[in-house]
């Protein structure tokens, strides 16, 4: 038998300048006064609350606490951070307002486990949430969930990934070459692996001849052999969304945590992946 072949080390990256656009430009006028300028973002918990209590019953942290804890470590120190959340897939009352966004440096979307191409009140809130952020030109960064809500917004299709779930380390994302001069991915690897959870991806027929509709542009960043569409740009109405479809924002304990969910098991034994729960 034929030794088995070994898999490249990971090399998983981290977007560096989701909110470059706003950020730098007050880095820029604060590196000679005092107090630190406030970076004023906004979480969107994307999981409505069954699927939070899903996840802190097997041992999983919630993806806003997730994000609020990286956003902590990498935020600038001429900066103070000042997080805001909302939970659009809970109530519609969680909703802002364009107004209310313009406050904002920038919006993050976490992951989720809503299925993006359900016409159910808690996906719909939350992509007429990201046309309000466009609408309010406030820069928008999201992982695999945000990804899809921001294809979702600009009309881009999604659906169930025909490979099945990707669930892991997703294994040599290769930037393309928007996404090689793309500054979300300055100082990175052009092929690389990362984190991923997830069955839906945007649809690869759009991949392959990506026009969108007036008003609307958008540029395919990253892929992999798995997913057509591991990293997107979308602006619409002055508004920016950078997103990938992997999660940069995990670490291997919490994906490893995420396989203990029964959903999850489930799929990957379903697919072959593992031979029983």
């Amino acid at each position: 038998m034929p030794p088995r072949a070994r898999r490249p080390p990971l090399s998983i990256r981290l977007p560096r300048r989701a909110f470059s656009a706003r950020s730098s430009a007050a880095a820029a006028t604060t590196a000679t006064s005092t107090p630190a300028t406030p970076l004023r973002l906004l979480i969107v918990e994307a999981y409505d609350r069954a699927g939070r209590e899903r996840l802190t019953s097997a041992g999983c942290t919630t993806a806003s606490d997730t994000f609020a804890a990286l956003l902590s470590r990498i935020c600038p120190e001429d900066h103070e951070l000042r997080l805001s959340y909302c939970h659009p897939a809970d109530s519609v009352h969680e909703l802002a307002e364009v107004g209310e966004l313009s406050r904002f440096d920038g919006v993050v979307w976490t992951g989720s486990s809503l299925t993006i191409h359900e016409d159910k009140p808690e996906v719909t809130r939350q992509i007429e949430l990201a046309r309000r952020c466009f609408q309010a030109a406030v820069p928008q960064y999201g992982s695999c969930w945000g990804l899809q809500i921001s294809a979702a917004a600009a009309g881009i299709p999604c659906e169930p990934n025909p490979r099945g779930r990707e669930h892991g380390i997703a294994r040599g994302i290769a930037l393309t070459r928007s996404g090689r001069r793309h500054p979300m991915f300055d100082g990175c690897l052009q092929t690389f692996d990362g984190c991923a959870a997830h069955t839906d991806h945007v649809a690869a027929s759009w991949a392959a001849a990506p026009v969108c509709r007036p008003g609307v542009e958008a540029e395919v960043l990253a892929s992999n052999d798995f997913t057509p569409v591991q990293g997107l740009a979308v602006r619409i109405d002055g508004g920016e969304f950078w997103s990938v479809q992997y999660h940069p924002e995990l670490d291997l304990g919490e994906i490893a945590r995420l396989m203990r969910l029964p959903a999850s098991r489930s799929l990957l034994v379903e697919q072959g992946e593992y031979s029983s729960e």
